[in-house]
């Protein structure tokens, strides 16, 4: 009897043994296959929110570049105004509105919400001094003071994300492509004074560790080789495709002007060090000109070290002479501005330099041509939209990242 109820306990033991068993085996085989599961519904659930954030990006930068054209439009208007008479005989000087006003939509929207903007609800929501409401248009709402709704529109930049404006005058930097015109010379002059200090004579000296070692005046002509029309080396003579024969792959002299700043890597002694030291100081749009009133140290000291009619000066020997020279002169364009080209040829020759008279026709003191970043952001997820435009907002360049 007592074996009898053994296996009867056995045999009944038996079948939840087993099912305990599937029930581990199956959790074990569907756990990696529901969290994989998970994870790809996960991933793509984030993939096409990151889709539309970056879709509601590009529209954000949309609108920013329309609002910048509206900025030069009345960048334009306050032009026109500072050229009156009576507005230069007070001594206004010229300026451009992007340099006082932020176009931040996150700041502006700061200001707007916590500065002395009046808002418009405010004003149809008032009542008159007797009590009594007035609709927008000025018609009495009875005594009670109720004021028929007006269409106020959408707050002032009261929108989801934000777009960022940002403006760099072309004319602040050197334009290589006008090395196959007449002021070849001119430009040739300015890149010189961009290699010539001694903080970049590391660069020029011949060793094993540069591939294509050239000095300065062969990467300037190497330079200008690529754009001009003719097979003959600039300055130097000789065959300027010679350079190029151990290229690999091979290639040669491209005798049209630049597309790109990024095509400058391809010309003969432009390595990655030279392209970092030319690239942030050179352009292929703009006047020509200098804008002195905008132009960095370096392109400033160009200039002056380029068309200075004495160089026995210790400074252009000395980093440190020339820091203190470049200081002062930069301190006059704080103080008074640089407004005409001549005050610039003024305030270096206050300081003790006398300038070649040809540099005058490298200067200006305004802008014509701009580089206008315009970023959207909605959520952490950024585009760009980068362009070059005239005054006119007429596009040279358009590129979207």
């Amino acid at each position: 009897m007592k074996m009898m109820l053994n296996d009867m306990i056995a045999q009944f033991r038996r079948p939840r043994g087993i099912a305990l068993l599937l029930v581990v085996v199956m959790i074990a085989v569907m756990l990696p296959i529901v969290t994989d599961m998970n994870y790809e519904a996960r991933t793509e659930f984030e993939l096409a929110m990151n889709y539309k954030k970056k879709a509601e990006a590009q529209a954000l930068a949309q609108s920013g570049l329309a609002f910048a054209a509206i900025v030069f439009d009345l960048q334009k208007q306050i032009e026109g105004l500072l050229k009156s008479s009576t507005l230069q005989s007070l001594g206004i000087q010229s300026f451009e509105i992007w340099d006082i006003i932020p176009f931040d939509t996150s700041m502006l929207r700061a200001f707007t919400a916590a500065g002395p903007f009046a808002d418009i609800g405010d004003i149809t929501g008032s009542g008159s001094s007797d009590g009594t409401g007035t609709t927008g248009e000025g018609i009495s709402a009875g005594d009670q003071g109720v004021v028929q709704p007006v269409d106020e529109g959408d707050p002032l930049f009261e929108f989801p994300g934000d777009f960022k404006l940002e403006f760099e005058n072309e004319d602040t930097k050197i334009n290589i492509n006008l090395l196959d015109s007449g002021a070849k010379e001119g430009v040739a002059r300015m890149l010189w004074g961009i290699v010539e200090p001694q903080l970049y004579d590391f660069l020029f000296l011949e060793n094993t560790a540069r591939r294509e070692f050239v000095t300065r005046e062969e990467l300037i002509a190497n330079i200008a080789d690529w754009i001009d029309g003719d097979d003959e080396r600039y300055l130097i003579g000789g065959d300027e495709r010679s350079l190029y024969d151990e290229f690999i792959p091979k290639y040669g002299v491209k005798n049209a002007r630049f597309d790109t700043i990024n095509e400058l890597r391809m010309v003969y002694g432009v390595d990655d060090v030279v392209f970092r030291l030319l690239a942030p100081n050179i352009t292929i749009y703009s006047s020509g000109r200098i804008n002195v009133s905008k132009a960095p140290p370096i392109i400033l000291e160009a200039l002056i070290r380029s068309y200075a009619k004495d160089k026995n000066s210790g400074m252009f020997y000395s980093e440190d002479m020339m820091r203190e020279f470049m200081g002062k002169v930069l301190s006059r364009r704080a103080r008074d501005g640089f407004n005409k080209a001549e005050d610039f040829v003024a305030a270096v020759r206050e300081e003790g330099v006398e300038l070649d008279p040809a540099v005058s026709s490298q200067l200006t003191a305004e802008g014509s041509f701009y580089r206008i970043r315009v970023y959207g952001e909605r959520d952490g997820v950024e585009a760009l939209i980068e362009m070059v435009v005239d005054k006119n907002f007429n596009i040279y360049f358009y590129r979207e990242g």
